[in-house]
């Protein structure tokens, strides 16, 4: 399955087989699913990678053919045919227009100097070569073509696995913190979880956005230092080649996040009304006008900027206008899944924005994608965002933060000497919602749920240093899931409109000192190394004691990315099995969406696409339950993370 149809390789006839040297780009297609022997038995006898898996049992591989001869005999395999060159074109390049500004991804032992000298013989411009596998991600190469007749010939290099547009990135323009903590504004004493102890002390978080902030705001100044380093109080670092001015934009994003005034001796926070939801956290920015021409950095080298700054999640108010699985796609997913304790948040398209649906990085697999709800008390109702479904029918967004009625920072024009503290409602459009505003909020609460577990909150709701873990980006992504509600005034859950709903953190997060509740916590979380081997299984068992409360049961996986002209993204699939003290069985997101509840019985249509999986049971039988994980189609060790809350 890939390209504009599908097609069978065994139809397609096979080229002459001769001696040639040189490695060509091959479809190997297997007659069943390979299991862990198999697949190290291939690599070993015949050089391959199965690395870039194309469904159905199908990967691309770069082969001489000699090598294609002899895979051809194997007993596994089903067939081996060279890759149409067509197909290596994304099928959204412009139809019309001269001029085109492309990116292509290449093998990874393809040599950078040798493709960048055959695309200047071909009458390419601008040529930027550039490394990510250092970064977990793939080489490119980046350039402008004036002749589109040459198309055909850049896709015909065999170095080349896909041609796709550069792609274009738009922006998409404290009670909103107190409701992503406990649902509402206003309440008791202890009802936030800024009250609970948790404020984003200690954490890192990297945003990019449009420009870079102005340290004058009082909201990310610090008087002993001018300038954003590491001893900054809030700006390790602003990273900005292509568009060196500050931005209202990424003032009033920044200002969300992390936004916190200082006492006059600057060691202590004043509480500003408008400070961001992990106030106490510091950032790291980056541009995203560095991804533009002249200096073409790829996505993934500004994650790897954050990241070597400390930052371990990544929030982007910003999305890209085409709606498939691109360059930008897959660095956010090779991004994750080398790097397991990362966590990238981006917004969806806005309702109003230009293009069909929502893109890169929040349709990425392993991405948190946020729309945006109303401000209290509306919070329950919708704000902004495209609604998903993805092309390949993933579910996305992932779910909603408030981002409307929001006051933040806002950049004086003036950019007087001396320190100011402009805040207010967006100066734009002010009565707006933005997924703009909704993705800071969401990362701020996932900047608390990383401190709840680096300070050692779990298991017993009470800050125990020795307890201390750093969670994978998966575990803060199924704690965020976990803790959703459904938006009542949406129908339907969960939906394409809201994903699995709002962020509700207490209504999974532990804390020793609640009013008294059955709820409890219980998290699992495997790192690849330990992680599901193809066609096995793990089984968790745990009692529940109390029928009163909801069993949210989600599981997260962080995934392989897949090949760019793939028409399905899925790679590592888990099946999530849950049977009852009474032999009643569930299935991951088997869910009723007239009443946002599991189906019992489990007998429903496996989920392939997504790689979030519920289960949900409002009155659970007392007694043991069994959750059992399946790699049903696991092509490497797959790491995940399970979280339960309830009685």
């Amino acid at each position: 399955m890939i390209g504009e149809e599908p097609f069978d390789p065994i139809e397609v006839p096979a080229a002459a087989e001769a001696l040639a040297s040189a490695r060509k780009p091959m479809v190997v297609q297997f007659a069943a699913s390979l299991n862990g022997p198999d697949a190290d038995r291939l690599k070993a006898a015949y050089g391959l990678k199965l690395d870039r898996f194309i469904p159905n049992l199908a990967f691309l591989e770069r082969l001489d053919d000699a090598t294609v001869a002899r895979i051809r005999a194997d007993f596994l395999v089903r067939s081996v045919v060279a890759l149409d060159p067509a197909l290596k074109l994304a099928s959204w390049l412009p139809a019309t227009g001269t001029s085109l500004d492309l990116i292509a991804t290449l093998f990874a032992d393809a040599d950078l100097t040798a493709v960048g000298a055959a695309l200047s013989a071909l009458g390419a411009r601008d040529v930027v070569l550039s490394d990510g596998r250092p970064l977990g991600s793939e080489q490119y190469a980046s350039f402008a073509l004036d002749d589109r007749a040459v198309l055909p010939q850049v896709a015909a290099l065999d170095e080349v696995v896909f041609v796709e547009p550069e792609p274009e990135r738009d922006v998409t323009d404290v009670p909103s913190a107190e409701v992503f903590q406990s649902g509402r504004t206003g309440g008791p004493a202890d009802d936030t979880i800024w009250r609970r102890g948790l404020h984003g002390e200690g954490q890192i978080l990297g945003l990019i956005d449009k420009g870079h902030l102005d340290l004058n705001h009082c909201f990310f100044n610090d008087p002993k230092e001018s300038k954003a380093n590491e001893d900054h109080r809030k700006v390790l670092g602003m990273f900005d080649q292509n568009d060196i001015g500050a931005h209202d934009h990424f003032m009033f994003v920044a200002g969300i996040a992390v936004g916190d005034q200082r006492s006059a001796d600057g060691k202590t926070s004043t509480l500003h009304a408008n400070r961001g939801g992990a106030y106490e956290a510091r950032i790291v920015c980056n541009s995203m006008g560095d991804l533009f021409a002249p200096i073409n950095r790829k996505y993934v080298e500004l994650l790897d900027r954050g990241k070597k700054a400390g930052a371990f999640i990544h929030s982007n108010s910003w999305s890209g206008l085409v709606t498939t699985y691109n360059a930008d796609a897959v660095d956010a997913d090779s991004f994750s899944f080398k790097n397991e304790e990362h966590l990238i948040i981006g917004a969806a398209s806005n309702t109003a924005d230009r293009g069909s649906g929502n893109g890169a990085p929040g349709i990425a697999k392993n991405v948190l994608c946020v729309a945006a709800a109303q401000a209290f008390p509306d919070h329950m109702t919708f704000g902004s965002g495209k609604n998903g479904p993805t092309t390949d029918g993933r579910r996305k967004p992932d779910l909603m933060a408030v981002g409307n009625g929001i006051q933040s920072a806002l950049l004086n024009p003036r950019t007087p000497p001396g320190v100011y503290c402009d805040t207010g409602l967006p100066k734009k459009n002010p009565t707006l919602a933005a997924t703009s505003w909704a993705t800071p909020n969401a990362a701020a609460a996932a900047t608390l749920v990383r401190q709840y577990f680096t300070e050692g909150w779990y298991p017993n709701g009470r800050k125990e240093p020795d307890r201390s873990v750093n969670p994978s980006g998966a575990l803060i992504k199924a704690v965020l899931l976990n803790s959703t509600v459904n938006m009542t005034g949406i129908a339907g859950y969960p939906s394409n409109t809201e994903g699995w709903g709002l962020i509700q953190l207490d209504r999974t997060l532990f804390f020793e000192k609640d009013p008294p509740s059955s709820r409890r916590l219980f998290v699992k979380d495997v790192r690849h190394s330990a992680g599901l081997l193809p066609q096995t299984s793990a089984t968790y068992r745990y009692s529940v004691d109390a029928r009163t409360e909801p069993l949210k049961i989600t599981l997260v996986w962080t995934d392989i990315p897949a090949f760019e002209g793939s028409t399905q993204t899925w790679r590592n699939v888990i099946r999530l099995e849950v049977e009852d003290a009474l032999g009643v069985k569930y299935l991951g997101n088997d869910i009723d969406p007239a009443k946002g509840v599991s189906n019992a019985g489990g007998t429903g249509p496996q989920d392939f696409a997504n790689n979030v999986q519920m289960v949900i049971v409002d009155n659970p039988s007392t007694g043991s339950w069994k959750i059992t994980l399946r790699g049903s189609f696991v092509f490497a060790q797959q790491g995940y993370a399970l979280v339960v809350s309830g009685g």
